[in-house]
């Protein structure tokens, strides 16, 4: 048996086995025991991932949930988490909130240096305090403060805005319209314009601010040559006084109202109405006008030429909505009432109602006769040779006398005042009986006019007209109009019985 040598290796080469098996040591090291699976690289990642606020699509303007603070304050987002224990400030320049890593010894600035520090917080109490909160307390309304402007209930209307042509013609005209009204010149193109623009609150106001102006309006809607028969026939026979006024009353050869004149009485009626409907400042302009206005019979009235002394006043004829009768107390074929269109019956209602909201001009209507007149309108009919047209125009007048009522007299949900009428001094109703005699009688003319007494009774027969007829019943004007009536003088009569 022969035997081996055995060598010696050189270092080097064991130098270099050495760190083979080291490496293949940490390779074993490093690999898995058998059945278990490597963990994935992105399992560790994941541990540290930070969640993140992205308002875009743009990863750019993406920020951490929780805020990651370092040594330099950095910007606080609203929605951000705010770690506890760190240094936060705000930014008095840009108002946001800063925040960085607290250092508990860090130098103060040095330009903070010796300035005052002060923790403390003072209250300020109003002027009055203890005044105020008694007068809460017993329930008494706060005075205003001292200087203050005074109370409007209306709030200020402005000027309209002069910076464009369109408004600035637009203003030019309205006042050259109305230096053309005052002077009675050729007023039919001032009426136009001022028909139109007298719905803005602004230059609705300016005219109710003008006296002269608003006295040519009632004078031109209440002409006595279309409310009062006796004065149509008087103004086509007598001579004009010296003026050649192209605005004074027309008559047709009937002795009726010419359709100019007729829409010139439309056109102001309706320049009042405008004026007034949702515009509380321009009706207290014209209630300071009331007292001297209501006084005046248009005698000199530049858009008038009637004259004479039996001219009933403004605050008669304002609200005189269909011609009286003759002085004979009936129409004859003689002696013709002139016939009102209904637009302009509708012109002059829809402006009653509109002044209506003054207190002192509802007193005046009602001391003239004013409910009379609108029982008028509902006892009116179309006469057959004016078609069916005119039948559903004076259908539509009937409507609106009966709302005229209700919202300013019956029903308090549409800012009507209980009380003052029905329920006046002197206000009996005759027996049903006596107003269906009456009613009988045509050739009186009481059907017509001078029916105060019996208005509980034709208000009761329009409701029952109605319903025979299947418009009326419960929800319709006539109805509630006859049921309002039927509450208001119920409640009046047992007024009358506490007071007794």
């Amino acid at each position: 048996m022969s035997k081996r040598k055995l060598h010696s290796l050189p270092l080097s080469v064991l130098a270099l086995l050495g760190v083979a098996l080291a490496g293949v040591s940490a390779s074993a090291s490093a690999s898995p025991p058998a059945g278990e699976k490597p963990s994935s690289p992105s399992s560790s990642a994941t541990s540290d991932e930070v969640e993140l606020i992205c308002h875009t699509s743009d990863p750019a303007d993406c920020y951490p949930k929780i805020f990651q603070p370092t040594h330099e304050f950095q910007i606080v987002h609203p929605d951000q988490d705010l770690p506890t224990g760190l240094h936060v400030r705000l930014n008095i320049y840009t108002g946001q909130k800063e925040a960085k890593i607290n250092v508990p010894d860090e130098a103060v600035d040095p330009s903070l240096e010796g300035l005052p520090v002060d923790n403390s917080i003072v209250i300020v109490d109003p002027e009055d305090s203890s005044g105020s909160e008694k007068q809460q307390s017993q329930g008494q309304p706060l005075k205003p403060p001292k200087n203050a402007p005074a109370y409007d209930p209306h709030g200020k209307i402005k000027e309209p805005n002069m910076e464009t042509a369109e408004a600035q013609d637009e203003s030019s005209a309205f006042y050259k319209s109305l230096a053309i009204l005052k002077k009675g010149l050729d007023i039919d193109q001032a009426l136009d314009m001022l028909e139109e623009i007298s719905h803005d609150i602004y230059y609705g106001l300016k005219i109710a601010e003008d006296y002269d102006t608003v006295r040519e309006l009632f004078c031109l809607a209440n002409s006595p040559s279309i409310i009062s028969s006796s004065s149509s026939s008087s103004s086509s026979t007598s001579p004009s006084s010296g003026s050649t006024s192209s605005s004074s009353p027309e008559t047709t050869e009937t002795g009726g109202p010419s359709e100019k004149d007729l829409t010139r009485s439309r056109l102001a009626a309706s320049i009042i109405s405008s004026t007034v409907q949702n515009n509380p400042k321009a009706l207290a302009e014209i209630t300071k006008h009331w007292p001297t206005l209501q006084q005046d019979h248009c005698t000199k009235s530049k858009s008038s030429k009637d004259s004479g002394s039996e001219l009933e006043p403004l605050q008669i004829s304002a609200f005189r909505l269909l011609p009286s009768l003759p002085s004979s107390g009936s129409p004859s074929d003689s002696e013709p009432i002139p016939s009102i269109p209904p637009s302009l019956t509708k012109a002059r209602i829809s402006a009653i109602s509109g002044l209506l909201k003054s207190p002192l001009i509802r007193q005046s209507f009602l001391a003239a006769g004013g409910m009379d007149h609108l029982l008028q309108v509902l006892l009116s009919d179309a006469s057959q040779s004016q078609g069916q047209g005119a039948a559903e125009e004076w259908e539509n007048l009937r409507r609106q006398a009966g709302h005229l009522i209700l919202d300013n007299f019956l029903d308090a949900d549409m800012g009507a005042v209980l009380g003052e009428w029905p329920g006046a001094t002197g206000d009996v109703q005759a027996s049903d009986k006596e107003c269906a005699s009456r009613a009988a009688s045509r050739g009186d003319g009481e059907k017509e006019e001078g029916q105060a007494d019996c208005w509980d009774w034709h208000a009761k027969q329009l409701a029952d007209r109605y319903k025979k007829e299947g418009k009326g019943g419960e929800g319709h004007w006539s109805w509630e109009l006859w049921n309002k009536l039927k509450e208001q003088r119920k409640n009046a009569s047992s007024n009358k019985k506490d007071e007794l």
